[in-house]
């Protein structure tokens, strides 16, 4: 995990890598009236792609990343800033896989633990497609905040959304550990079409 990361002394130039062009996109900031109720069947479908930092104890990371979220199955490759790929990691009905750069593909029992192996942190996957597009998790505690950001499953999720057509632009969320920022260049709708993680054939 050490030769992707590219660590960041500074938090302030996490911010200024990961806002440089924001003034160049309309945004707004999600309020109480952009969150509602949703399962992971109610989710849309998407193709996005886009940068990724995370903080993690005053350390900061910062990739790439392509994100193909078709409801059940929850796909996310991360990059370098170079673009060498660090891994691939997938979600489905029968669990979870990854690949990682030297074509190892390995399981675990939830997506966290893989996440930490893979990349170093532990992805709160298990809602991120929910969360990004503006649902809260049904049947779980949740609370909106004065500033319009969303308390749940022990993270705050704020969210900056396209004046255009309110998908995401920026996403952040914190916990008591970690901070991650999510910048999406590109964000679509797709057909859900794919049963289960393409990993498993090679799997097989």
């Amino acid at each position: 995990m050490q030769q992707w990361c590219q660590k960041i002394g500074l938090i302030g130039l996490t911010t200024l890598i990961m806002t440089g062009c924001n003034h160049l996109t309309a945004v707004k900031r999600a309020t109480e009236a952009d969150w509602r109720a949703g399962t992971p069947t109610e989710t849309q479908a998407f193709d996005s792609s886009g940068r990724l930092a995370v903080v993690d104890e005053g350390k900061g990371s910062y990739a790439n990343f392509n994100w193909q979220s078709l409801s059940q199955v929850q796909t996310i490759e991360v990059n370098t800033p170079l673009g060498n790929s660090v891994g691939v990691l997938c979600r489905d009905q029968y669990g979870v896989i990854a690949e990682d750069n030297h074509g190892q593909i390995t399981t675990a029992a939830s997506v966290e633990e893989l996440s930490q192996n893979l990349l170093g942190f532990a992805l709160p996957f298990d809602h991120l497609n929910q969360w990004v597009q503006g649902y809260w998790i049904t049947n779980q505690p949740h609370k909106i905040l004065p500033d319009g950001s969303l308390q749940q499953s022990g993270w705050i999720i704020h969210r900056d959304l396209l004046k255009e057509n309110h998908y995401p632009r920026i996403v952040k969320l914190n916990n008591q550990r970690f901070e991650i920022k999510l910048v999406f260049d590109q964000f679509s709708p797709t057909a859900e079409n794919t049963p289960q993680c393409e990993l498993r054939q090679k799997q097989s």
